[in-house]
C-alpha cells in the first residue's frame, strides 16, 4: 500500500490519499492500513479531523472487512480522532459502503470538515511539497529533507520553507534545532541574507540553531548555515550540545567532515 500524508496542525487537519490502487477487503488489508496510519500519529498530540483521497481504493464490503474496518475506526476515535470525510465517489468501487462520509471532490470534501484553502493532496509536487519535516521530540530536533532537487534561489522559496517550518511548529512547546538533510538543495549565495532574517524569526521561536549535512553542493560556503558531509557528524555536533542523542543518527556514511 502506498499512502502519502500531509498535515495541516493548524487547521487541525490530517490528509490521506491512496497513490496506487488498494483493495480494503479483508481484516489484513484493514491492519495494513491501521498500521502505516499509526506512524504518522506520532507527530499528532490533539484532535484532528482526516480527509481522504478514495479516488484509487476499492472497497469491498465482506463481513470480515466490514467488522475490521468498524472496530479500526473505533480504535481511531479513541486517538482523538474527530471525523472523517473522503472524496472521489464512486459507488462501482464501493465507495457508497463505506461507513464514513463519502463526496465527489476535495473542494466539497473541505466543507464537509470545515476547513478551507488546503492544498489537494494530488496536486502536481511544487517547491513546497517537497519540503518534509521529520520531529525528534525527545532530542529537542526538527529534521528538515527535501523529496526533489531543489535550489533556494527566491524569497518566495524561503517564504514557503518558513510558512511550512511555522506549521510543523505547532506541535513544539520547547526549545529545538533545525537539522537539514542537503542531499538534494542547493543555495544561491544571494539567498544568505534571507535566510540569516528568517533564522533569526526562528529563534524568536525557541529555535537554537541550524545544522546541515551530505550536501550536495561541492562548495560548502554556498549554504547559509554549518554543513558536514555526513549526518553522524551533524548528529555528534548536536549531541555535543546536549540535543540529540548519538544512537539516533543513523548515518548514511561513516565520512567525516
Amino acid at each position: 500500500m502506498k499512502l502519502k500524508f500531509e498535515h495541516d496542525y493548524q487547521q487541525k487537519i490530517m490528509l490521506q490519499a491512496f497513490e496506487e490502487t488498494f483493495r480494503l477487503d479483508s481484516s489484513a488489508a484493514i491492519q495494513t492500513w491501521r498500521s502505516t496510519w499509526m506512524q504518522e500519529l506520532k507527530s499528532w498530540h490533539s484532535p484532528y479531523k482526516l480527509i481522504i483521497d478514495c479516488t484509487n481504493l476499492i472497497y469491498v464490503d465482506t463481513p470480515d472487512a466490514q467488522d475490521a474496518l468498524k472496530r479500526m475506526l473505533k480504535f481511531f476515535e479513541g486517538l482523538f480522532l474527530r471525523s472523517i470525510v473522503g472524496y472521489g465517489l464512486d459507488p462501482a468501487k464501493g465507495h457508497d459502503k463505506l461507513p464514513f462520509k463519502m463526496v465527489a471532490s476535495f473542494e466539497d470534501a473541505q466543507r464537509e470538515a470545515g476547513v478551507r484553502g488546503m492544498r489537494d493532496p494530488k496536486a502536481p509536487v511544487d517547491f513546497r511539497g517537497s519540503i518534509q519535516f521529520q520531529n525528534h521530540f525527545a532530542q529537542h530536533v526538527i529534521e528538515m529533507s527535501f523529496s526533489d532537487d531543489v535550489v533556494i534561489d527566491t524569497k518566495e522559496k524561503l517564504d514557503a520553507i518558513k510558512s511550512k517550518l511555522t506549521n510543523n511548529l505547532m506541535q513544539w512547546h520547547s526549545k529545538w534545532s533545525l537539522l537539514i538533510d542537503c542531499s538534494r538543495v542547493t543555495f544561491d549565495p544571494s539567498m544568505r541574507e534571507s535566510w540569516e532574517k528568517m533564522e533569526k524569526l526562528f529563534k524568536g521561536f525557541f529555535m537554537k540553531v541550524s545544522i546541515g549535512y551530505s550536501p550536495v553542493d561541492s562548495n560548502r560556503e554556498n549554504y547559509p548555515f554549518p554543513t558536514f558531509r555526513a549526518r553522524h557528524a551533524a548528529v555528534a555536533k548536536l549531541e555535543n550540545e546536549g540535543m540529540f542523542m548519538g544512537n539516533e543518527a543513523q548515518c548514511r556514511s561513516k565520512t567525516s567532515s
